[in-house]
């Protein structure tokens, strides 16, 4: 009964929310929440050390090169270890079947005693062991900038080269931080160590999630945005190593640490953005405090977007097909209507209907912010599903002309909102207030 309550006084919070950013109908929220699964069986976890993570930056390469001021090339696929090269300079990789074809540029570089400058196949991954980078971190070079960690390159299953990065967990931090969290001052350090503990996290949580790929977890937004070293920043390296080993934890087993941008003044649950088991952690709140929104500060707390009826149409018809959405056999036709079928528990879209004069289309939330896109900026999705809209109607004959929404925050809106957290810490909270109001039930604990 308590957490219907609660939801009903979400709902009816939200109505008031983007009441007071657009004009129209109070929002009709339906509620669907799947159930909740039993508790994971796996025991707590344990770490004797610091984890090493395995980071994908770039794959399905024809080719690539890394700068070394000196490195072992070996290769690994052997269980007696290969072959193994000392290098400098310039290193080129290509694929060759599905061995790895190394050249070291000469005069600049060399590989040993060996002249590699045509190119010798390595059978499947070649790893650069002691590898410190021209600019002197220990690590390599990559398209002008330095990164850390030991490369390993190889043959994809698509039969192109993947760029890895295998690092220890509190090194990749150092560039992850600074570029989740932005520009901090030493009066947002705790959102900074927040960040970082969340971030923490959600590595272990999804350690190994790319399997299939040959590493952990992506350099890009699909997991983590992951710089080198020219991106990290003292006051984030600061908040990294303040909080070493510490990490948010439900019954024992790091949480999914999901975070976003600006959560528009309300949570998602996080079976709201994804298909997944809802989390006792990942509750849908509102981000706010006696002086308001949290996240107020954030330039898209509020937003408006418009279409034309064509643009919007057009929207649909190129982006529905690549998101798996079937448009109806006849098409849609023109424009008819826009509305919004049902909410979830957040009072996020959950499912919208376009209709047309020749079909109708069911677009799911998953899949609303990629259909939709940005008035006039396709190549940008929409910011959220927070968000009423409607049709602008010729007053003589009631064709409709325009679409026009107006919303709140910008992405998927799950666990640590990332504007909020930096407006809690100017009001004061600490780092572990801060994750107490976006992980509720999670606790933080140092693993090593």
């Amino acid at each position: 009964m308590r957490r219907r309550a609660r939801g009903a006084a979400l709902a009816g919070a939200l109505g008031l929310l983007l009441a007071s950013c657009a004009s129209g109908p109070a929002l009709r929220v339906a509620v669907a929440r799947p159930a909740v699964p039993a508790p994971a069986e796996n025991g707590p976890l344990r770490l004797d050390r610091e984890p090493v993570i395995a980071v994908g930056l770039a794959w399905d390469l024809d080719s690539l090169t890394l700068e070394v001021a000196e490195a072992e090339v070996r290769e690994v696929s052997r269980p007696e270890g290969g072959r193994s090269l000392a290098a400098r300079g310039a290193i080129a990789f290509r694929p060759r079947g599905r061995a790895v074809e190394v050249a070291c540029a000469l005069p600049a570089g060399g590989c040993g005693d060996v002249n590699l400058a045509g190119g010798v196949a390595l059978p499947d991954t070649v790893v650069l062991l002691h590898a410190r980078s021209p600019g002197g971190v220990p690590g390599f070079r990559w398209r002008g900038r330095d990164w850390r960690g030991t490369p390993h390159v190889f043959v994809n299953p698509r039969g192109r080269l993947t760029l890895v990065t295998r690092l220890p967990l509190e090194s990749y931090l150092l560039g992850v931080v600074p570029g989740e969290i932005g520009g901090l001052s030493q009066g947002l350090l705790e959102a900074g160590r927040a960040q970082a503990i969340a971030a923490r996290a959600y590595t272990l949580y999804y350690r190994g999630r790319r399997a299939g790929e040959g590493f952990d977890l992506y350099g890009t937004v699909e997991d983590q945005v992951y710089g080198p070293v020219d991106t990290e920043r003292p006051l984030a390296t600061t908040c990294v190593e303040g909080t070493r080993g510490e990490v948010a934890l439900h019954d024992g087993q790091p949480i999914r640490a999901n975070y976003c941008a600006d959560c528009g003044g309300i949570t998602a649950e996080v079976w709201e953005a994804w298909p997944a088991a809802p989390a006792a952690y990942l509750e849908s709140r509102r981000d706010r405090g006696e002086g308001g929104d949290f996240c107020a500060a954030s330039p898209q707390h509020r937003w408006r977007e418009r279409w034309s009826a064509e643009e919007l149409l057009a929207n649909v018809r190129r982006y529905a097909p690549v998101l798996g959405l079937e448009l109806p056999p006849g098409g849609l036709g023109t424009l008819v209507d826009v509305r919004v079928d049902a909410r979830s528990r957040s009072g996020r879209v959950w499912r919208l209907l376009v209709r047309g004069t020749a079909g109708e289309l069911a677009i799911p939330s998953y899949a609303v912010r990629g259909v939709l896109r940005r008035g006039g900026r396709p190549e940008l999705i929409l910011r959220s599903n927070l968000f009423k809209i409607g049709v602008r109607r010729d007053p003589a004959t009631g064709r409709a002309l325009e679409v026009l929404a107006s919303g709140a925050g910008a992405g998927h809106g799950v666990g640590l909102c990332q504007t909020g957290a930096l407006g809690m810490a100017r009001r004061g909270a600490s780092a572990r207030e801060i994750l107490a109001q976006y992980y509720p039930r999670a606790e933080v604990r140092r693993l090593y």
